[in-house]
């Protein structure tokens, strides 16, 4: 190759050179824009020196992206300039045009969109490896960057922003998920803070106690039939209602009671005995109403629908239980929610929720829809079928097959779910 052929590859060389650069401009400002600073800063607190950079960058992120941008359009400019100048000497002022066209094209799409794409997906991994040399970039251009981000700094102050979130619920997440992988915390520690930061998202309706298994007692009711009912119970309290249960007058402690039969026999008279209840709408979170129950002073609240309607009743238990796991005591039946029988069969009970079952099976959902976090079985498998289903039928979900193994007055008790092999994996037929 003569010299003249050399010279005429030159610019194109340096061209590629250029968008090469401006690829690692665009991966290098997505990657510490994207990454999590916990994730960084739990392994620069173990010692990682890539992370110690990486950290560094982080704490000074202004003067990175001034840093960034300055050397994003440097890089633009002079690509741009040396086509231009090429084209020109080539092709003459006739083909600049196109030229330019060409140009922002490919620069558009191999030093910006592309490697911004990728930079998002692989964050963590392209901030540990770029932060030594953009360490060395910002330590180059610190006079023009440090004027750049004073200026935007000025212009920041002038209006009034929203407050900074030093990290996000996901990071939250992210990181409980490392410790506990790393033995940092243990798995009771972690699913314990993981149930705090749920712990607002749930409302009453998820957790309550339903109607049909309500122990209740009628106002109308003989000091016989009452005594009678609550030796069938192990509650401490029982809501009284008046005509239907959907009239609830109040809450009965039941050792209050005892002491006026013992006291008084059959004379004993229940309405003053009774407690103001509280009512509560089905939509409220459950952090919101302990307060509320604490204030009261009151163990139970009793759940309305939109039409004022009982579904259901609420406990202070019900409520810790959200937080701590579930809480027994010696009157208690325990029983398995999930049983194995084998051969990838589990027996399920209606009343867990969704995401809690496809955890203790070991089914990753492909369409991890949020909406099953707080449903339970029971309501899922109905929102399956188009009319209540029968003891037997089933339905697919992806490589789940869910039959419904036990029904009682219309309501799904207990369900079959068997894990299939991935090559009979199939959508969603009911």
């Amino acid at each position: 190759m003569d010299d003249g052929s050399r010279l005429s590859m030159t610019p194109w060389i340096i061209t590629v050179v250029l968008l090469f650069l401006a690829a690692y401009f665009a991966v290098s400002e997505t990657a510490i824009a994207s990454v999590s600073r916990s994730r960084i800063k739990a392994k620069a607190d173990k010692g990682d020196p890539r992370a110690e950079k990486a950290q560094y960058v982080l704490d000074h992120f202004d003067r990175a992206v001034s840093t960034l941008l300055i050397c994003t359009n440097l890089v633009h400019i002079a690509a741009a300039a040396i086509v231009t100048v090429a084209v020109t000497a080539r092709w003459g002022l006739n083909a600049v045009s196109v030229s330019t066209l060409i140009t922002t094209l490919v620069v558009f799409f191999v030093g910006e969109m592309l490697p911004k794409s990728i930079a998002k997906t692989y964050s963590e991994r392209f901030t540990l490896a770029n932060a030594s040399s953009l360490k060395l970039l910002m330590t180059l251009f610190s006079p023009l960057s440090s004027l750049l981000t004073s200026i935007g700094q000025a212009a920041a102050n002038l209006t009034r922003g929203d407050g900074e979130i030093s990290v996000t619920e996901d990071e939250l997440y992210d990181l409980i998920e490392d410790m506990t992988e790393e033995g940092t915390l243990d798995e009771e520690q972690g699913e314990l803070i993981s149930s705090a930061l749920q712990f607002g998202e749930v409302t009453v309706e998820s957790i309550l106690t339903p109607r049909v298994d309500l122990a209740s007692i009628d106002i109308d009711d003989s000091p016989e039939e009452i005594l009678a009912q609550i030796k069938a119970q192990n509650h401490s309290r029982l809501p009284v209602y008046e005509g239907s249960i959907d009239n609830v007058i109040g809450i009965l402690q039941i050792r209050k009671y005892i002491k006026s039969y013992l006291r008084l026999g059959s004379a004993v008279d229940l309405r003053p005995l009774l407690d103001e209840p509280l009512f509560i709408h089905q939509s409220t979170n459950i952090d919101e109403l302990l307060p509320i129950m604490s204030k009261r002073k009151q163990n139970l609240a009793v759940i309305t629908d939109n039409y004022g309607g009982t579904l259901g009743i609420v406990t202070v238990e019900d409520i810790l239980e959200e937080l701590v796991g579930e809480i027994w005591d010696e009157d208690d039946i325990v029983e398995e929610a999930v049983v194995e029988l084998g051969d990838g069969l589990y027996v399920v009970d209606a009343e867990e929720s969704v995401t809690d079952v496809f955890e203790q099976l070991g089914f990753e959902d492909p369409e991890a829809d949020e909406e099953l976090v707080n449903t339970r079985m029971g309501e899922w498998a109905y929102e399956q079928f188009t009319a209540i289903p029968a003891e037997g039928e089933s339905f697919r979900y992806h490589s789940l097959l869910v039959t419904v193994s036990e029904l009682e007055h219309n309501r799904i008790r207990k369900l079959t779910v068997q894990l299939l092999p991935e090559d009979e994996e199939g959508g969603d037929e009911a």
